[in-house]
């Protein structure tokens, strides 16, 4: 069974300027994912797809993985991160005689993974008859109680007749972090064009979840970028030991 590690990373940040490849204790933001990848015994190849020159560089020069020139068409703001994937495993296809069974997208702008934890989402899914296996994280808000603003200006609820009041009360909820998504290659294949949420990972999906707020931090902002840093300094390595 053939299982491709991609790291989409796309050039253009708006809020965060070069985030994939910015220097984050003592190597680029996209390094870390990488060798993660690297390490996992279940991915047989890692890939890293992109439209950016200077990131194809920074990657090229510190890391030996393929570097996959991503097409204009599919690195736009309003592009589904599926038709970067789609591309992806065609292109080893087709230039590289490689055919995926396995893809797992990991974001490169999460960079800090609890030891072991690619290898559990793959093998999770191999194990499995489910379309996909994801990592999440708990939800810290609920839906039910949240406000929609209407056409006169004021608030109102986002649901009717909600009849619970306390945090307590309502099931814990758990949102797609981004870190690691393992999903069989024909969905993606199969639910090419439709535009619906997470439609690639299939109907059965296997959660994996994480177990502290660290791993799933999301680095789009300078504030989150500092978060990270200071994680790394202090914890990673020492997480990485004893995980």
């Amino acid at each position: 069974m053939n299982v491709v590690g991609i790291i989409p990373a796309r050039g253009g940040s708006k809020r965060l300027k070069d985030k994939n490849i910015l220097p984050i204790a003592g190597k680029p933001l996209i390094g870390y994912v990488i060798e993660d990848a690297m390490a996992a015994k279940s991915i047989d190849k890692v890939v890293v797809s992109t439209d950016c020159e200077k990131i194809s560089a920074v990657v090229r020069e510190n890391y030996p993985v393929e570097v996959i020139k991503r097409p204009a068409e599919f690195a736009r703001d309003d592009s589904p991160i599926e038709e970067a994937l789609l591309h992806a495993v065609e292109y080893l296809e087709k230039n590289g005689s490689y055919k995926a069974d396995i893809v797992v997208w990991m974001q490169a702008n999460i960079p800090i993974k609890e030891a072991g934890l690619i290898d559990a989402v793959v093998n999770k899914l191999i194990e499995s008859d489910a379309d996909s296996c994801v990592t999440v994280c708990e939800a810290e808000e609920f839906p039910e109680v949240m406000k929609a603003i209407d056409e006169k200006g004021m608030l109102i609820p986002l649901f009717k007749d909600v009849d619970r009041i306390r945090c307590q009360e309502f099931p814990k909820r758990y949102r797609l972090d981004g870190s690691v998504l393992a999903m069989r290659a024909k969905n993606l294949f199969s639910t090419r064009g439709i535009r619906k949420a997470h439609i690639y990972l299939g109907n059965n999906i296997i959660p994996v979840i994480q177990k502290k707020k660290m791993y799933s931090l999301e680095i789009d902002t300078q504030d989150e970028f500092i978060m990270a840093e200071y994680y790394i300094n202090r914890f990673y390595q020492q997480v990485k030991k004893v995980s």
